[in-house]
């Protein structure tokens, strides 16, 4: 990795940097593994190319179409909830670990987004994929040849079946119909280009990656958040307690949660915050490099040069957060109870280059895990000995599996 590195540690310095100058600082380093994983540098996240904010425009366009940030998509989100909710039931009080079911839900969105039809619970194709991305995501950051091969071979066979996915949208697109999903949907845009000379960067090649990016991105942030949330959970019984204390104050337990019912739910909110602060899924946040010389402070920055934005750092500082490593709902309520946001807290990032997803996982988080705790009360698997804190290492830092109780709330 060439040349020097700048990592910007305080809040005040992300937004000044990734914020205002954002333009300025919204570019992409060449990463080798990257562009070798995918055949160049395309996609939604790591594409460095000039088109990136045009590409990026197009999702969030098809997206929202299909009800990204909107309550149309509370529908197919809190039916999976539903779905995960009957599944837990089935286990009847046993000891299980929850990775397969959060996989099956957030996965069953994302399909639904992209590939316009959802997947049954444990099912191997989606199982698949998401050991795959586990592998490469644990991998990437490896030195070491024979690791990266591995993950070289996890990452082919997961775009084999993207690439079967896009060839089954193309023999059975209409191009003159509404578009089932996002495939659809850049497909009949390519035919709209092509019919006028002007394809550009509407390709077979960055709709792979684009799909590629969406999925990955997609499933493992918001599984991986709902997961460390009831890990914290069994830490922190107290705070479990409180939650659903408030959902049966406000609504009871058979009440359907949706998003209208969100503004109800202040010690909710804020513990779903105080979890975002704490548990960064990042060790470290995703590259950007500034697309020309720039002053940092006292220094003068050349153009080219990686600033990685570090959002761990902001989330702990314990000038702005006393015992930082401790959940504590209560920063983020106010003395009439209501909850607080925190603009510090930015795990989706910020600036030009911020999350895509965000509504959506913001969405997820709270549907999945309200009308969870709704139901069950969560419980270590072993009285006494509680699952350690203990995080996969790679891109994204994910809690090991671990077991616990889910019981029924009568």
């Amino acid at each position: 990795m060439p040349g020097p590195i700048v990592i910007v540690n305080d809040y005040e310095s992300i937004k000044e940097y990734f914020v205002k100058q954002g333009e300025i600082f919204a570019g992409r380093p060449d990463l080798n593994m990257h562009s070798d994983l995918l055949g160049g540098a395309y996609g939604l996240i790591f594409n460095n190319n000039t088109w990136y904010k045009s590409q990026r425009r197009y999702a969030l366009h098809v997206l929202r179409d299909f009800g990204l940030g909107r309550p149309i998509l509370q529908d197919s989100i809190i039916d999976q909830a539903n779905k995960m909710v009957k599944l837990i039931e089935e286990i009847k009080g046993e000891p299980f670990d929850l990775t397969p079911y959060f996989t099956t839900a957030v996965g069953n969105v994302i399909f639904q987004l992209v590939f316009g039809y959802v997947k049954e619970h444990n099912d191997k194709e989606l199982q698949m994929l998401k050991h795959n991305q586990d592998v490469v995501l644990e991998l990437y950051n490896s030195l070491i040849g024979g690791y990266y091969t591995e993950a070289s071979k996890k990452n082919d066979e997961s775009l084999d079946y993207l690439r079967k996915e896009i060839e089954i949208h193309k023999r059975t697109i209409h191009y003159e119909s509404e578009p089932r999903d996002f495939i659809d949907a850049f497909l009949q845009e390519m035919k709209r280009r092509e019919k006028e000379g002007n394809v550009a960067e509407f390709t077979d090649h960055q709709l792979l990656a684009a799909v590629y990016d969406l999925f990955g991105a997609g499933l493992d942030t918001t599984a991986i958040t709902s997961r460390t949330f009831i890990l914290y959970m069994l830490h922190y019984p107290e705070v479990q307690a409180k939650i659903q204390a408030e959902l049966d104050d406000v609504f009871g337990r058979e009440h359907q949660i949706t998003m209208a019912d969100q503004s109800r739910l202040p010690y909710l909110n804020a513990t779903i915050q105080e979890l975002q602060r704490i548990a960064v899924l990042g060790p470290l946040n995703i590259m950007h490099t500034v697309l020309e010389d720039v002053q940092m402070g006292k220094y003068k920055i050349p153009k080219g040069t990686i600033v990685i934005p570090q959002i761990p750092s902001v989330h702990l500082d314990e000038e702005n957060y006393s015992d930082p490593e401790r959940l504590i709902p209560e920063r983020h309520i106010d003395e009439n109870g209501a909850f607080v946001k925190d603009e510090r807290i930015i795990p989706f990032s910020v600036g030009k280059r911020a999350c895509l997803g965000e509504s959506l996982a913001r969405m997820e988080i709270f549907l999945f895990i309200s009308n969870l705790l709704q139901k069950f009360e969560f419980r270590p698997e072993q009285p006494g000995k509680l699952p350690p804190f203990e995080y996969s290492r790679g891109l994204v830092r994910a809690p090991k599996p671990f077991k616990c109780y889910a019981i029924a709330r009568k």
